[in-house]
């Protein structure tokens, strides 16, 4: 790739450093992303007289023509190892059992480059160590039989006595893994900025030729399993899986223009995100957590369905909790916390609770006391912090660190306090 540059989501416009025509596809395709990942507006908002870009709502990546442009989410925007983090995330809310690690090597690698490093270190070794294959009925034309002759165009010796139709088997790398790890290097040789691994790339695209490039559909990935023998192919394959669950993933790419875009709105991510720390921290804990949807006790569903992302519930209490991607202000949280009493009213919740990406603004644990009677007692500001993912221990930190503050909400919600920190739509 020629030019490669990273912006931050949610940060101001920057200058694009690609060309005018990368410019252009990239218009042209901010509309159809915006369809595909079921955004309120388009992603990248163009200023072609200025000739600069802003992200709103989206993080990953998008390669263009010439260019490719690496979209940082906002909630990392303060980690030095923001791409590995992002990556964690992924694997973690798509319950992949790869953990990504980084080395030297890869340190200062971008977010493409590091899916294809993973790629091709796999595919490398398969070259020499081969993939899983299959017996695939052939038929074709032979000097001499072959496994059993076609009865049916037996005919054909009347024609060319010194040929025979044969049927038989092969044992080929056809087969929906080897279909899978092609199909990667495919969409990743387009993307990546590194010239030496795009030619990788590419190469290992072409080393099993019998095997198809187009990626199996999604029921078939989701139930592949390697054997011990290609355990080593393990990563590759969730890196495959991970491409494909992107709505918007290469194949959706239009058939007239070179752009391949993996993109993941930031709001459903970090939302995905904080369920599976909250179900994780919640069953070390001792209590649980669920998704709002799951909840039967809604008064009125459709209307907490968009409010209530996920409930923590003891023996004896009940905590209504809405996710917000967006960094916490005053205004903000009262905005949301509107509707959120409203919906733990219509579940019984004791509180409620709003999860935030940590940030300096909000000290973690603060305390609103609810002025309406009849519904929770509480609204509590809780924070989420995925910096540092990639570190050794990142994950367990992220999960204990949320522990202690839902095992805090819970007992508070018990104790029924008279005090708070600030009053909903007030000051302290």
């Amino acid at each position: 790739m020629i030019g490669a540059q990273t912006l931050l989501e949610g940060g101001p416009a920057q200058p694009f450093t690609g060309t005018a025509s990368d410019l252009a596809e990239l218009r042209l395709r901010s509309s159809e992303l915006a369809t595909r990942l079921g955004l309120a507006e388009e992603p990248f908002v163009i200023d072609e007289a200025a000739g600069t870009v802003e992200v709103r709502g989206v993080a990953g990546f998008v390669s263009l023509g010439d260019s490719t442009i690496e979209i940082m989410p906002h909630f990392l925007r303060h980690d030095p190892g923001w791409r590995v983090s992002m990556l964690t995330i992924l694997t973690t809310v798509h319950h992949l059992e790869w953990v990504p690690r980084v080395d030297r090597g890869t340190r200062h690698a971008g977010l493409s480059d590091l899916l294809g490093m993973i790629v091709a270190g796999a595919m490398g070794r398969a070259s020499s160590e081969g993939v899983p294959r299959t017996y695939v009925e052939r038929t074709a034309v032979t000097a001499s039989i072959r496994g059993q002759v076609d009865a049916g165009r037996m005919w054909r010796r009347v024609v060319d006595p010194y040929s025979v139709d044969c049927r038989f088997s092969e044992f080929v790398a056809d087969g929906p893994v080897t279909s899978a790890l092609t199909w990667a290097c495919t969409e990743l040789a387009g993307a990546v900025q590194q010239p030496w691994l795009e030619s990788e790339l590419r190469a290992y695209a072409d080393l099993f030729p019998e095997a198809s490039r187009d990626l199996p559909p999604p029921a078939i990935m989701d139930g592949l399993r390697l054997t011990p023998q290609f355990g080593f192919l393990g990563e590759a394959l969730d890196v495959a899986r991970m491409l494909a669950m992107g709505p918007q993933n290469g194949t959706g790419g239009r058939a007239d223009g070179p752009t391949r875009a993996f993109l993941w709105s930031t709001e459903q991510l970090f939302g995905d995100f904080v369920q599976v720390v909250a179900e994780r921290a919640a069953k070390s804990a001792g209590f649980t957590a669920y998704r709002g949807g799951r909840s039967r006790r809604l008064n009125d569903a459709s209307a907490a369905a968009g409010t209530v992302d996920t409930i923590v519930e003891s023996d004896a209490e009940l905590v209504a909790t809405s996710v917000c991607a967006r960094d916490y202000t005053e205004d903000l949280a009262d905005e949301i916390a509107a509707g959120l009493i409203s919906a733990g009213r219509g579940l019984g919740a004791s509180d409620v609770a709003i999860v935030f990406p940590a940030s300096m603004g909000l000290r973690p644990g603060t305390q609103m006391r609810v002025r309406e009677a009849g519904g929770p007692s509480m609204l509590h500001l809780l924070t989420v912090d995925p910096s540092g993912l990639g570190e050794s221990g990142g994950m367990a930190r992220v999960v204990n660190e949320f522990e202690l503050d839902l095992g805090m909400v819970l007992t508070i919600a018990q104790r029924r306090p008279v005090g708070s920190r600030r009053r909903l739509g007030g000051t302290a």
